[in-house]
């Protein structure tokens, strides 16, 4: 055979590769092309060169090269074990001896990578002999032999043609997928979280817990009231700028990534969908006042994952990996922090989930499956509504009601402050609900409840240098200033550093002199 058939049938191994065996094509110049069989397990890696080697050492020394390029190729893939096929079209072997290059070159600890060398030779029988045999599983037919080297040449410009035609068009399905819609929703969202975030912090500030509660946070006694609507609200409030902007960050990207592959009013429904799951979740399982968009952009992330279930090898192939790291580490982060609503979290990452089998991606199209994932959302929400009802582990909590009274009281709302700290006292003993009991009475100048207040924040936590401290000013205010003195000395004893006391101290001995 002509170098030109040999050239032919080059292309000819490309074409069949491409198109017939849907191979993607990953790397192509001159005579060399690198194709990967995406549906192979372990991967499988082809490179096919046309070139001639006069020498064995020639074409080890090519050999080993590509060995070291193919374990290259393996980890950009991402991949633990990759099997790769080097297959020569060559007018005639090398004239020495090379038959011991036929045997697998491993690479890696682990033998991570393996290359096998087959060669496939210019007589037609031997050529028909190794086809059938090293490489019948690739089902490579009798090609046409072309006597006309001008016919050769226009079948090698139409499989070139086709090759790249067909490459192209994958590419382009693929980035498709990508780009299917504008992130317009995201940016009005943003915009939203952002005037909300302004407006609260001129009312009374983000982190105080009676005005989030004001502006709509997740309040558990008022949604049991009948306020629903909290599990929205609550979703464009944010606790701190610090809060604020990580999840404005986490939103410009995971929820324009998502816009973008599912387009505007699918991102949407995926978005308050995962985002009142989410709520419901923190409903169900978190006592504390919630705010924030964390289960909706946990939806995000059940979105993403909903893609990977659709498109496994398109998914993990581009951003695969580095969603499901930044989802473990997230995860694992709020089980560790005690204040992290993990409950939204999950919540709303499956929430997501299920309205992205919803809504289905652009070009999907199965109705019996968006039914019954549609089924399977609503009886999610149904039932952790439900459940928020009947968990008392997720009732108003001590630290809660104690902070709300707090607030109260620095507002000089007293009385309402009352009924939170005696529902803490009926479900514990708690020190630091009869210091703001004190507190109160204190404040409305009934000294002898106040000093009785104290004295049992101090039986129950004799460190509590502050009850101390009121205990003292309690005493005096009674006229009983040698029980003063020695209850602000006990307070200096435990925090000597405070000018207060030490001030309270001097003027208690001027008075007794």
């Amino acid at each position: 055979m002509t170098v030109w058939q040999h050239d032919l049938y080059y292309w000819q191994l490309v074409h069949h590769y491409v198109i017939e065996k849907d191979f993607r094509l990953l790397y192509q110049k001159n005579k060399e092309v690198w194709l990967e069989d995406e549906n192979s397990k372990p991967k499988r890696i082809i490179r096919i060169k046309r070139a001639d080697f006069d020498w064995g050492n020639q074409l080890k020394k090519d050999l080993l090269e590509t060995v070291k390029r193919a374990d290259l190729l393996r980890r950009q893939l991402k991949q633990k074990k990759i099997e790769s096929d080097t297959i020569y079209v060559m007018m005639y072997p090398p004239v020495d001896s090379w038959e011991e290059l036929m045997r697998p070159f491993y690479l890696g600890k682990k033998q991570q990578t393996m290359m096998k060398m087959t060669l496939i030779p210019s007589e037609l029988t031997e050529r028909e002999h190794v086809i059938n045999g090293i490489l019948a599983k690739d089902q490579i037919p009798s090609f046409p032999i072309y006597e006309d080297v001008d016919m050769a040449e226009v079948i090698i410009g139409r499989l070139k043609r086709e090759v790249r035609q067909h490459t192209k068009k994958k590419e382009e399905e693929e980035r498709s997928y990508f780009l299917y819609g504008k992130p317009i929703a995201t940016y009005v969202l943003l915009a939203l979280i952002a005037v909300m975030f302004y407006i609260v912090e001129q009312n009374g500030g983000s982190t105080h817990v009676l005005t989030l509660i004001e502006f709509g946070a997740k309040y558990n006694p008022a949604i049991i009231d009948g306020e629903w609507w909290r599990f929205f609200s609550s979703m464009f409030l944010h606790i701190g700028f610090i809060h604020l902007f990580m999840n404005s960050l986490a939103l410009l990207f995971l929820g324009g990534a998502v816009e973008r592959m599912y387009g505007t009013s699918r991102f949407v429904l995926i978005y308050f969908v995962a985002g009142l799951i989410g709520s419901i979740a923190s409903f169900a399982f978190n006592a504390q006042v919630a705010a924030g968009a964390s289960g909706a952009i946990f939806g995000c992330f059940g979105a993403l994952l909903y893609f990977g279930i659709s498109h496994p090898k398109l998914f993990f192939r581009t951003m695969g990996t580095n969603v499901l790291v930044i989802l473990a580490i997230n995860l694992v982060f709020g089980f560790m922090m005690p204040m992290i609503d993990n409950g939204a979290h999950i919540g709303g990452l499956v929430g997501g989930f299920l309205a992205a089998a919803v809504v289905q991606l652009p070009k999907q199209k199965a109705r019996m499956r968006q039914l019954l994932f549609l089924v399977g959302t609503v009886i999610l929400a149904v039932s952790l509504y439900g459940l928020g009802f009947v968990n008392e582990d997720k009732q108003l909590s001590s630290l809660l009601s104690l902070q709300m009274a707090q607030e109260y009281m620095q507002e000089g709302r007293l009385y309402e402050a009352y009924p939170l700290i005696y529902e803490v006292l009926e479900e514990e003993e708690s020190a630091e609900a009869y210091f703001l009991l004190g507190y109160a009475d204190y404040a409305l100048e009934d000294f002898q409840e106040a000093k009785d207040s104290f004295m049992r924040a101090v039986e129950l936590q004799p460190s509590f240098h502050q009850a101390h401290y009121n205990l003292a000013l309690s005493h005096y205010r009674l006229g009983d200033r040698e029980e003063a003195i020695a209850a602000v000395e006990q307070a200096i004893a435990l925090e000597p550093n405070e000018e207060s006391y030490q001030t309270f101290l001097t003027e208690m001995k001027s008075i007794s002199n």
